[in-house]
């Protein structure tokens, strides 16, 4: 496995299993979104659910399950590192396009229904928060959102895999200390004010954080350990 072809196929056959499974509960979902909305038919649009909730959690938990499985795959083969990482990616920002897709397309379904008063639900999409927002910028919060949870997932997976799982919850509670001591004794107002009025601007930032955490990872990574640390050796 001396090409780039033979990794990319190994997380693609791993995503697709992922993909069908996780596309048959959201479709499942939406259908059982869209009974309700017209078993509760009325003259009044209400919002009855979330749909985007498995694909999402793809994006967050799959590089996991990458580290566990693809990783060790891919080494055995004859792949490098690199080609790991990078085949990850590459078909993460595939599914991720074509989830968008599938996502929208029960979106402007249940618009169109509503708008025919056939149902009177309605599906709750990130993009709501973005008050006036072109229908173009729908599917684009989906694709910044996937990058958010993707980004974050596989650095804190990389960073796991890499310095093993003491230093990583060493790491998580010094996080989680700060972000209480911010709560406690910061004024948090401001940033949820920021987070809701300036949703657009608030999810790019987060994508621009979760691109460069992207690329941190790739560069923890791509001479990273065979298997996980598992020692305490505190020489950085």
């Amino acid at each position: 496995m001396n090409t780039f072809k033979g990794p990319f196929r190994v997380i693609f056959e791993d995503l697709r299993i992922q993909f069908y499974i996780l596309t048959g509960v959201t479709v499942v979902l939406s259908l059982v979104y869209l009974i309700i909305g017209k078993i509760l038919s009325s003259h009044d649009t209400f919002t009855v659910g979330a749909s985007f909730g498995p694909y999402y959690s793809l994006f967050l938990y799959y590089p996991f399950l990458a580290y566990t499985k693809a990783y060790k795959y891919t080494l055995s083969l004859g792949g490098t590192r690199k080609q790991f990482l990078l085949s990850t990616i590459t078909n993460i920002g595939i599914f991720l396009i074509m989830t968008t897709l599938i996502l929208n397309a029960f979106y402007l379904l249940t618009d169109y229904l509503t708008n025919k008063e056939i149902i009177s639900a309605k599906l709750i999409h990130m993009g709501d928060l973005v008050k006036g927002a072109s229908p173009l910028l729908y599917p684009w919060i989906d694709l910044l959102w996937g990058i958010v949870l993707f980004g974050f997932g596989l650095f804190v997976c990389s960073f796991w895999y890499y310095f093993g799982t003491v230093r990583t919850m060493i790491a998580a509670t010094f996080l989680l200390i700060l972000a209480i001591s911010y709560i406690a004794f910061g004024e948090i107002n401001p940033f949820i004010q920021f987070m809701i009025s300036k949703h657009l601007a608030f999810v790019h930032i987060l994508a621009g954080i979760s691109c460069l955490l992207i690329v941190l990872s790739y560069f923890i990574m791509r001479n990273g350990p065979l298997e996980r640390c598992t020692k305490l050796n505190l020489s950085l």
